[in-house]
């Protein structure tokens, strides 16, 4: 890594001392031709700014004693990055070996936007692969070729500096990566999925957890489809009741998804989860529908 870095890599971070090293770790000994730097930004109250000040100097440190969503981190990391391409992960993935060169190959060969990968770095927890499924099913990491997408997943993430001018990441930690993708791809931007540039996800563990964690993103899924798809959310506006009945409809897509990148493993965990992912997505349509309420009262006093 040197003092003119071709690519930055920006990482939001809270309250990740039990995965930051694994993550850094796992940066520092990319297999790249690129010069790149990596630059984390914490808020955290648990160490993690210790440990990545005792463990990894080689790191930019950006520390916050108050919170920041990850919308706002990611948008202090890209005014800080010095690279004209700028890659995201999050402080509890870890990147396979050539992730950052397939990263930058695709931004050199003509995507404005990319998004890699995903896998299962939970396999053995039932609650933390039921989390998983929910979240990441669309962006598994397959063999095949990079595809065109229309939504990037942020923990898995790059762009050209140039795309990225005149936007920027709302400040929220659900929903704001989707939002961004589309009004990128609105605006005539080419986004592309390269789903062998694979990180592993570290997911939630603890039906608690997860089931508060679907509902924040249910949430999420509120505000970006509100701002982008106006017309498709009048229904629900209408019938807030019908949401509920989304988790049938998910539970066939997610096995759909995983049957047709042909992974079988894949498959017969997710069948294994099938009841708990049901209840987690009931509680993502749960903070779906309180949002919606939450607008209808908003309109109401307007």
């Amino acid at each position: 890594m040197n003092s003119e870095p071709q690519v930055s890599v920006v990482m939001p971070s809270y309250q990740s001392a039990e995965h930051i090293r694994a993550a850094l770790g796992a940066l520092a000994t990319q297999k790249t031709s690129a010069s790149y730097e990596i630059i984390v930004v914490d808020s955290s109250s648990d160490g993690t700014d210790l440990i990545i000040e005792r463990e990894f100097p080689g790191v930019r440190l950006l520390h916050f004693k108050e919170r920041r969503s990850a919308g706002t981190a990611r948008n202090i990391g890209i005014a800080a990055a010095k690279g004209d391409a700028i890659l995201f992960m999050d402080s509890d993935t870890i990147p396979c070996p050539t992730w950052l060169e397939q990263m930058w190959d695709a931004l050199n060969h003509g995507a404005d936007g990319i998004c890699g990968g995903m896998s299962n770095g939970t396999p053995w927890s039932i609650t933390g692969s039921s989390g998983f499924y929910l979240e990441f099913s669309r962006f598994l990491t397959h063999g095949g070729a990079p595809e065109p997408a229309c939504l990037l997943v942020s923990g898995n993430s790059g762009f050209r500096r140039e795309a990225l001018a005149g936007t920027h990441y709302a400040d929220r930690s659900a929903g704001e990566d989707f939002l961004l993708s589309l009004q990128l791809l609105e605006s005539g931007r080419r986004l592309l999925f390269v789903p062998g540039a694979s990180v592993a996800h570290q997911n939630r563990r603890g039906l608690r957890r997860v089931v508060q964690h679907q509902r924040q993103l249910g949430i999420g899924a509120h505000f970006y489809q509100s701002r982008h798809s106006p017309a498709a959310m009048r229904l629900f506006r209408a019938l807030p009741p019908l949401v509920f009945l989304m988790p049938f409809g998910v539970m066939l897509w997610i096995g759909w998804t995983i049957l047709w990148r042909r992974r079988l493993g894949d498959l017969l965990r997710f069948g294994v989860t099938l009841p708990l992912s049901f209840v987690a997505n009931a509680a993502w349509a749960m903070g779906l529908y309180g949002a919606l309420r939450a607008a209808q009262r908003e309109a109401g006093t307007a």
